[in-house]
């Protein structure tokens, strides 16, 4: 008489492990190997080939003939489809980021809030040789990053600290802010500012600026950043680059606000 129980029990672990080896591939790189996934999930060794093995028949996943090495399928991007209609932002904003990477040279990219994360929906790369690489569907930290600061300024700071938590967080370089008193310093200066800026403290080399866009409080947040090596990132170049992006935003914000 348990059985039944016991095997639905059984099919939601497996439905929620499965989803878990899904999640790796935006937060530890595109391809990953079954042992990468077996010891970043704590998971024995043949309960990731099993689940892996039926994401692989269904399309979720697939692998490279040739390295092993496991990659999202063809049967992720059927729901990105879905997931962008139902959020209306990113084919609205698609022109103006793809503008806006064109004139500056830079990357651009349309991100959300998910928890601590960051999440990318949408990038554009420009047509400087050196230049930051995103992908749809990347995780980074929110708390140091240009985009996770603007989007956690607009949120407001009992939101942030609740999504956040008490600290310390992850240090990523020696410019990373790691207690919240340090980053609702930050906070502040983004809203009284309009932007928030990471200046090396995701990674070494990498300085980047970002925009929140005003929506409505329903709906998830959005912000646009624009990336660049931190060689480039002159006081001139930052002036320019953080009015193209507020610009863009209002330009964007305006098209949600008739569309809706």
């Amino acid at each position: 008489m348990t059985t039944e129980p016991r095997r639905a029990d059984g099919g939601v672990r497996a439905l929620a492990r499965g989803i878990e080896i899904l999640k790796l591939f935006g937060s530890r790189g595109p391809d990953l190997t079954q042992s990468e996934i077996a010891e970043a999930l704590a998971l024995p060794l043949p309960t990731v080939h099993r689940l892996v093995t039926t994401l692989e028949r269904l399309g979720f996943l697939t692998r490279d003939p040739r390295s092993r090495r496991l990659r999202l399928g063809l049967e992720i991007l059927k729901l990105l489809g879905p997931l962008m209609d139902g959020m209306q932002a990113p084919e609205l904003a698609r022109d103006h980021l793809r503008a806006l990477a064109y004139e500056t040279g830079e990357t651009v990219n349309l991100a959300t809030l998910d928890g601590s994360e960051v999440v990318y929906l949408m990038g554009y790369t420009g047509e400087r040789l050196l230049t930051a690489q995103t992908s749809v569907g990347l995780r980074l930290p929110a708390h140091c990053t240009a985009l996770g600061k603007s989007l956690l300024a607009a949120v407001g700071d009992e939101v942030a600290a609740r999504l956040l938590g008490p600290g310390p967080y992850p240090r990523r370089t020696p410019r990373t802010r790691v207690t919240w008193a340090q980053l609702q310093e930050d906070l502040e200066r983004v809203r009284r500012e309009g932007y928030a800026a990471s200046d090396e403290e995701f990674e070494i080399g990498l300085v980047s600026f970002a925009v929140a866009l005003a929506g409505p409080a329903d709906r998830p947040p959005l912000a646009i950043n624009v990336s660049l090596p931190s060689m480039r990132a002159t006081e001139s170049e930052r002036e320019v680059l953080v009015a193209r992006l507020q610009e863009t935003a209002d330009v964007i914000t305006a098209s949600l606000r008739l569309a809706a």
